[in-house]
This record gives structure tokens, C-alpha cells and sequence, in this order.
């Protein structure tokens, strides 16, 4: 897939319904925990109101039925919505139960607090609406607050004027989750084509970097191995020469597998190919940590897959090593590269800057796509590179 064709997909990943970004996620975690608190925190105030009420004109039986299920159904709904997230069917059932439990107001409420409009049943129904308001958008929220607000009428024992609040509330939040919701998605779509550029960049970085590296490779070995057999500098049946040729060979190889520009890669594979390739001479353990994929943009796949590549090679070259492991750690999207081997190490501080081999392959190419590198030797006690890239 393409760049273009990414761009595409995150301007559709955001309409309602589709996949959330990270505003819309996080306005939705933050809904459904206030939800959650406002129907526990409504039936629990209405439990105290009838507490403290003087029990007139009320039955107390009935009233002990209504909020016990009342009681029952907040301990439901919350966990239900802790582990399933605020549904459409969970929503709907807030509101008919809400409502059958205003329909008993007149066997639970007393008729001077519902003239003095203080009445816990009030509070029950402003509840239900704002969980409709907050958890739904507009087009199914105002319909339920309606049915919670028919409900309220027909169980009311005396006329009040403190309709006109709950159809204010069911108003006011809804139009404001309407502004909130739009300004995620804004929010979103911006933040997912600041992330396009800035994968485009990194793409562009990494091919510029992949190109420098490509030339100094080709000088280093295929043209070195030319101008020995064309000077005749050295014996065309020495093993020098022969080693020289199949790692040019080797190089030669590389250049030839066919560009690939997906949105992610798995860097796992990547790495399993490229050693698949090495001398057979050179015995390289491959490990993993972490999940069983290690997807990372492709630039930085190709980033760091390159710099394990070269510093494989110069384990060859120099490093004279039994034994050398490859471990990769990927977690919370964030990755890691060991390359440890028990060869007779070198001092990093002394390596001359006309040694292309780690300045530019190995450590430029990983932080040229945000990345950084530790290399650690020491004479006659091996070396240990690790690449690191901190996600995003």
C-alpha cells in the first residue's frame, strides 16, 4: 500500500462509527467513566432522599422495590459498561428502567416534594438523560431523553414546572457532546496527517540514508574486488579473493531483492531473511522477546535491518567470533535490537573517522529515522550493539 493510499485510509478512520483516534478515545474513556459514576452516584442519592424523607403519602413498600432494583440494575450497568464499553442496547435499557421507575412516582414520591420540585425521581430522570446525552450522539440520544421525560409526566401525582429543565439538560449536553465529539475527529485528522508527513519524511530520510550506504558497500566490496582482479594485485585461486567475491556477491544479492513500500513491516522476518542470506561460516542465533510479530514502520524496518546487517558483516570481517545472537524485544511498540557476539572486541573511541562502516551504516542510519544505538567492546571480551527505537 502506498503513502497516498494511507493518507486515504485515516481521513476514513475517523467518521463516526469507524475506528477511533486517539481524541475520540480518550473523550470516550472519559465519558464512560463519568457515566458510570453519575448512574452509581444517582441511585445511590436517591436511596438517601427517600432515607431521610418522613415516608407521607408514600408506600414504603413500593419504595424499597423501586430502588433495590434500582440498586440492582446500577451495579449491573456498571459492569457491564467497565467491560463491554457503553453499547447502544445498554443505554437503552438505563433509560426503560429509569423510566419504569418513574412511572411508580406516585407510590414513592411524596406530592408536596413534587410540588416543591425536590424530588429524587427529578434527579433519576436528569440522570438517565445525561447517560443518553453523554454515551449516545444526538439522533438516538434526544429520542430516549424524550421517552425518560414522557415517563416522568405519566408518573408524576401533580403538574410541575421542572420539565422545562430536563428538556434544557437533554438540549444543552447534547449539543455540547455534539461540539466535543466534532473536535475530536478534527483533532484526530490532523494528528493522522502531521503522522503521514512525518512517516513520509522518514521514509524519504531512510532511502537517502539507504542510498549513502548502498555506494559505500559497492566501493568497499564489489569495486575493491574488481580492482584486485583487474591490477592483478592478487592470485585469481587465493582464498582472500574468494572471500572477497561472495561477500561482494552477498552485497550484489541485497541490492537485487525488490523495494517494498508498505505501511508497517515485521522486523522479525526481516532480520530472519537477512541472516538466511549471511555465510554459512558465521552461526547466528536469532531470539525474540515480546510479541510474535514486531511490525514497525517500513523505513524503520529498513533502518535497522540494515545496521544489523552491517554490523553482522563486520562480525565477520573482524570480529573472529564462535558464537553471535540476535535478540529482539518489542513491546508497546517501542523496539530493540542485541548484537552480541564473543569475538575479540575493539575500543569504539578509537575506530578512524575514515571507517564508513559504523558512523555511517550503523549508527546514522538508526537515528536518521528516530532511533539511537549503545555500542559497548572492549579488547578480547566481545561487543554488544543495541539498536533502539522508541515507537510512535
Amino acid at each position: 500500500m502506498t503513502l497516498r493510499g494511507e493518507r486515504k485510509k485515516s481521513a476514513r478512520s475517523f467518521q463516526p462509527g469507524k475506528q477511533q483516534g486517539p481524541s475520540e478515545y480518550a473523550l470516550a474513556r472519559t465519558v464512560l467513566r463519568f457515566v458510570i459514576t453519575l448512574r452509581c452516584g444517582g441511585v445511590l442519592a436517591a436511596i438517601i432522599a427517600a432515607v431521610v424523607d418522613d415516608g407521607t403519602d408514600v408506600s414504603r413498600t413500593w419504595q424499597v422495590v423501586v430502588l433495590a432494583g434500582l440498586t440492582v440494575w446500577a451495579a449491573c450497568f456498571a459492569l457491564i459498561a467497565t467491560h463491554r464499553g457503553l453499547s447502544l442496547t445498554l443505554v437503552v435499557g438505563d433509560a426503560a428502567v429509569v423510566s419504569v421507575a418513574l412511572l411508580a412516582q406516585s407510590r414513592c414520591v411524596p406530592a408536596l416534594a413534587v410540588l416543591d420540585e425536590t424530588t429524587w425521581a427529578m434527579m433519576l430522570a436528569s440522570t438517565a438523560i445525561y447517560v443518553a446525552q453523554l454515551a449516545l450522539p444526538a439522533a438516538t440520544g434526544l429520542p430516549l431523553a424524550g421517552g425518560v421525560i414522557i415517563a416522568y409526566v405519566i408518573g408524576v401525582c401533580e403538574p410541575t414546572s421542572h420539565l422545562r429543565v430536563l428538556f434544557v439538560q437533554a438540549t444543552v449536553v447534547s449539543a455540547m457532546m455534539w461540539l466535543l465529539r466534532r473536535g475530536g475527529r478534527r483533532a484526530d485528522a490532523i494528528v493522522a496527517d502531521r503522522d503521514f508527513e512525518r512517516r513520509r519524511a522518514l521514509a524519504a530520510a531512510a532511502r537517502r540514508a539507504d542510498e549513502r550506504h548502498q555506494r559505500a558497500l559497492l566501493h568497499d566490496s564489489v569495486l575493491s574486488v574488481l580492482t584486485m582482479v583487474a591490477s592483478s594485485a592478487i592470485r585469481t585461486d587465493s582464498p582472500a579473493l574468494r572471500r572477497s567475491a561472495r561477500q561482494a556477491l552477498h552485497t550484489l544479492e541485497e541490492f537485487a531483492i525488490p523495494a517494498v513500500d508498505p505501511l508497517t513491516a515485521d522486523l522479525w522476518e526481516r532480520l530472519a531473511a537477512l541472516i538466511s542470506r549471511l555465510s554459512p561460516e558465521l552461526l547466528v542465533e536469532l531470539l525474540r522477546e515480546g510479541t510474535a510479530r514486531a511490525d514497525v514502520p517500513e523505513p524503520v524496518a529498513e533502518a535497522l535491518a540494515g545496521a544489523v546487517g552491517e554490523a553482522l558483516r563486520n562480525v565477520e570481517r573482524h570480529a573472529g567470533a564462535r558464537r553471535v545472537s540476535v535478540r529482539v524485544r518489542y513491546q508497546d511498540r517501542s523496539v530493540a535490537v542485541e548484537i552480541l557476539d564473543d569475538g575479540v572486541g575493539f575500543d569504539p573511541a578509537g575506530v578512524p573517522l575514515t571507517r564508513r562502516g559504523i558512523r555511517k551504516s550503523i549508527v546514522e542510519r538508526v537515528k536518521v529515522v528516530g532511533g539511537d544505538v549503545d555500542i559497548r567492546s572492549r579488547s578480547q571480551a566481545g561487543t554488544r550493539i543495541v539498536l533502539w527505537w522508541p515507537g510512535g
